[in-house]
């Protein structure tokens, strides 16, 4: 008797087993399934294909416009610029910029391409606009003395935001990177590798980049 029970118990475990080993991949196959169906949704090439094509429009369309106006229609381009103060333009042209940067981050973060992203691709065509419109260079005291003659400090201003903007995120991104390699993990330091604490950081480095765009003699 406790031989058939032993073995009624051993067969009826193995029953037990084999169920919940079904029932397991069944669960696995209906899990791996849900997550090819977001994957497909998620790599969507139409989607990535669109994006692109966005990008390129909004890199190139409202740069040659800015540039067409300064070039073609400079007087109109003069009259626009001068209503308002170089140190102005340096903090508008700051603000395009920086404003680009911080919500393509948050966007990357996130994940919030419809709400931060557009607002990104936004900020990225008023950055373009004005790039174009003031000639944007690394030597822009040139161009925009030839093309501007006397108003020329208003492009300057411009450049002198956007150039200014771009050279603290350069330089936010050796301080992180170095962050990320040199200090421990266990070092109070290693707070600004999280990811609103590196948000934080790379604000109070652009508020540094506006200081020196706006006082530092390159306007």
């Amino acid at each position: 008797m406790v031989k058939k029970k032993n073995k009624r118990f051993k067969q009826s475990a193995k029953q037990t087993v084999a169920v919940d080993a079904i029932i397991a991949t069944s669960t696995v196959e209906q899990i791996s399934i849900a997550d090819a169906q977001r994957a497909v949704k998620r790599s969507n090439p139409w989607k990535y294909a669109g994006v692109a094509v966005l990008l390129l429009a909004v890199l190139t369309i409202p740069y040659g416009i800015g540039r067409d106006i300064a070039f073609h229609h400079t007087a109109d381009a003069i009259w626009f610029l001068s209503r308002v103060q170089p140190v102005g333009w340096a903090l508008i042209s700051w603000c395009a910029t920086t404003i680009t940067l911080i919500s393509l981050l948050i966007a990357v973060i996130e994940s919030r391409w419809r709400s931060w992203g557009v607002l990104a691709y936004f900020a990225f065509a008023v950055e373009q606009l004005l790039s174009g419109l003031s000639i944007l260079s690394t030597k822009y005291w040139w161009g925009t003395k030839v093309i501007f003659g006397s108003s020329s400090v208003y492009a300057n201003g411009i450049n002198a935001g956007i150039i200014c903007a771009m050279g603290a995120l350069g330089f936010f991104l050796v301080v992180y990177i170095t962050t990320l390699i040199f200090i421990k993990k266990t070092s109070p330091l290693n707070v600004f590798t999280r990811s609103w604490a590196a948000l934080t950081l790379f604000f109070v480095v652009e508020l540094g980049g506006l200081i020196v765009a706006m006082f530092g003699g390159f306007i």
